[in-house]
Protein backbone atom coordinates (compact mmCIF):
# COMPACT_ATOMS: atom_id res chain seq x y z
CA UNK A 1 0.00 0.00 0.00
CA UNK A 2 2.85 2.41 0.75
CA UNK A 3 4.32 1.78 -2.72
CA UNK A 4 1.08 3.02 -4.29
CA UNK A 5 1.12 6.13 -2.11
CA UNK A 6 4.77 6.74 -3.01
CA UNK A 7 4.04 6.26 -6.69
CA UNK A 8 1.04 8.58 -6.57
CA UNK A 9 3.09 11.13 -4.64
CA UNK A 10 5.82 10.93 -7.28
CA UNK A 11 3.26 11.44 -10.03
CA UNK A 12 1.80 14.38 -8.16
CA UNK A 13 5.30 15.82 -7.68
CA UNK A 14 5.80 15.65 -11.48
CA UNK A 15 2.46 17.38 -11.96
CA UNK A 16 3.51 20.15 -9.56
CA UNK A 17 6.79 20.59 -11.44
CA UNK A 18 4.87 21.06 -14.70
CA UNK A 19 2.47 23.41 -12.97
CA UNK A 20 5.39 25.44 -11.60
CA UNK A 21 6.87 25.69 -15.08
CA UNK A 22 3.57 27.04 -16.41
CA UNK A 23 3.34 29.47 -13.48
CA UNK A 24 6.89 30.63 -14.15
CA UNK A 25 6.07 31.24 -17.82
CA UNK A 26 3.06 33.30 -16.75
CA UNK A 27 5.23 35.34 -14.35
CA UNK A 28 7.79 35.97 -17.09
CA UNK A 29 4.99 36.99 -19.49
CA UNK A 30 3.48 39.38 -16.92
CA UNK A 31 6.87 40.93 -16.18
CA UNK A 32 7.54 41.25 -19.92
CA UNK A 33 4.18 43.02 -20.33
CA UNK A 34 5.13 45.35 -17.47
CA UNK A 35 8.49 46.01 -19.11
CA UNK A 36 6.92 46.70 -22.50
CA UNK A 37 4.42 49.06 -20.92
CA UNK A 38 7.14 50.86 -18.98
CA UNK A 39 9.49 51.15 -21.99
CA UNK A 40 6.65 52.19 -24.29
CA UNK A 41 5.47 54.96 -22.03
CA UNK A 42 8.93 56.14 -20.93
CA UNK A 43 11.14 55.91 -24.00
CA UNK A 44 8.63 55.93 -26.84
CA UNK A 45 6.14 58.25 -25.16
CA UNK A 46 3.07 56.24 -26.08
CA UNK A 47 -0.14 58.11 -25.39
CA UNK A 48 -1.49 56.16 -22.44
CA UNK A 49 -3.02 57.91 -19.47
CA UNK A 50 -1.07 57.71 -16.21
CA UNK A 51 -4.04 56.13 -14.48
CA UNK A 52 -4.18 53.34 -17.08
CA UNK A 53 -0.43 52.75 -16.81
CA UNK A 54 -0.67 52.54 -13.02
CA UNK A 55 -3.63 50.18 -13.20
CA UNK A 56 -1.95 47.89 -15.73
CA UNK A 57 1.38 47.84 -13.90
CA UNK A 58 -0.40 47.00 -10.65
CA UNK A 59 -2.42 44.31 -12.41
CA UNK A 60 0.63 42.69 -14.03
CA UNK A 61 2.74 42.86 -10.89
CA UNK A 62 0.01 41.58 -8.57
CA UNK A 63 -0.61 38.59 -10.85
CA UNK A 64 3.14 37.94 -10.87
CA UNK A 65 3.19 37.96 -7.06
CA UNK A 66 0.20 35.60 -6.86
CA UNK A 67 1.82 33.09 -9.21
CA UNK A 68 5.13 33.36 -7.35
CA UNK A 69 3.26 32.50 -4.15
CA UNK A 70 1.82 29.43 -5.91
CA UNK A 71 5.32 28.42 -7.04
CA UNK A 72 6.67 28.75 -3.49
CA UNK A 73 3.73 26.81 -2.07
CA UNK A 74 4.24 24.00 -4.59
CA UNK A 75 8.00 23.87 -3.93
CA UNK A 76 7.40 23.61 -0.19
CA UNK A 77 4.99 20.74 -0.82
CA UNK A 78 7.46 19.00 -3.14
CA UNK A 79 10.20 19.19 -0.48
CA UNK A 80 8.03 17.87 2.36
CA UNK A 81 6.47 14.45 1.78
CA UNK A 82 3.78 15.04 4.40
CA UNK A 83 2.69 18.35 2.83
CA UNK A 84 2.83 16.75 -0.61
CA UNK A 85 0.53 13.93 0.48
CA UNK A 86 -1.88 16.35 2.18
CA UNK A 87 -2.02 18.61 -0.86
CA UNK A 88 -2.45 15.67 -3.27
CA UNK A 89 -5.33 14.28 -1.23
CA UNK A 90 -6.99 17.71 -1.03
CA UNK A 91 -6.61 18.29 -4.78
CA UNK A 92 -7.97 14.87 -5.75
CA UNK A 93 -10.83 14.79 -3.24
CA UNK A 94 -14.11 14.30 -5.13
CA UNK A 95 -15.94 16.85 -3.02
CA UNK A 96 -13.33 19.54 -3.72
CA UNK A 97 -13.35 18.68 -7.43
CA UNK A 98 -17.16 18.97 -7.49
CA UNK A 99 -17.01 22.33 -5.69
CA UNK A 100 -14.45 23.62 -8.20
CA UNK A 101 -16.53 22.32 -11.10
CA UNK A 102 -19.72 23.98 -9.86
CA UNK A 103 -17.89 27.25 -9.13
CA UNK A 104 -16.43 27.31 -12.66
CA UNK A 105 -19.81 26.48 -14.17
CA UNK A 106 -21.58 29.32 -12.34
CA UNK A 107 -18.67 31.67 -13.08
CA UNK A 108 -19.05 30.84 -16.76
CA UNK A 109 -22.76 31.65 -16.67
CA UNK A 110 -22.13 34.91 -14.84
CA UNK A 111 -19.34 35.87 -17.26
CA UNK A 112 -21.49 35.18 -20.32
CA UNK A 113 -24.44 37.09 -18.82
CA UNK A 114 -22.28 40.08 -17.92
CA UNK A 115 -20.75 40.18 -21.41
CA UNK A 116 -24.21 40.00 -23.03
CA UNK A 117 -25.46 42.84 -20.80
CA UNK A 118 -22.30 44.85 -21.44
CA UNK A 119 -22.77 44.40 -25.19
CA UNK A 120 -26.38 45.54 -24.91
CA UNK A 121 -25.63 48.54 -22.70
CA UNK A 122 -22.49 49.28 -24.67
CA UNK A 123 -24.53 49.58 -27.87
CA UNK A 124 -26.19 52.67 -26.35
CA UNK A 125 -22.98 54.17 -24.95
CA UNK A 126 -20.10 53.33 -27.25
CA UNK A 127 -19.67 51.35 -30.45
CA UNK A 128 -16.18 50.28 -29.29
CA UNK A 129 -17.52 49.02 -25.96
CA UNK A 130 -20.19 46.99 -27.74
CA UNK A 131 -17.67 45.42 -30.15
CA UNK A 132 -15.18 44.69 -27.38
CA UNK A 133 -17.76 43.01 -25.15
CA UNK A 134 -19.21 41.06 -28.09
CA UNK A 135 -15.74 39.96 -29.16
CA UNK A 136 -14.93 38.79 -25.64
CA UNK A 137 -18.19 36.84 -25.58
CA UNK A 138 -17.29 35.18 -28.90
CA UNK A 139 -13.81 34.31 -27.60
CA UNK A 140 -15.32 32.89 -24.41
CA UNK A 141 -17.90 30.77 -26.24
CA UNK A 142 -15.46 29.64 -28.95
CA UNK A 143 -12.87 28.56 -26.38
CA UNK A 144 -15.59 26.70 -24.48
CA UNK A 145 -16.69 24.83 -27.61
CA UNK A 146 -13.12 23.97 -28.61
CA UNK A 147 -12.33 22.70 -25.12
CA UNK A 148 -15.59 20.76 -24.95
CA UNK A 149 -14.91 18.96 -28.24
CA UNK A 150 -11.27 18.33 -27.31
CA UNK A 151 -12.02 16.87 -23.89
CA UNK A 152 -15.00 14.93 -25.18
CA UNK A 153 -12.65 13.06 -27.52
CA UNK A 154 -9.77 12.84 -25.04
CA UNK A 155 -11.65 11.68 -21.94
Amino acid sequence: MSKEATKSDQEYRKKLKRQNLIYLMIVIFMLACSGILFVGTTWYELAIKDRAVGFLLGFFLSLSVVFMIYIIRNRRAMNDSEKLKKQRIAKTDERNLEIASKALQITGYVMATVLVLLSLIGSFISKNLMFTASSLLYVFLTSYLICYVYFRKKL
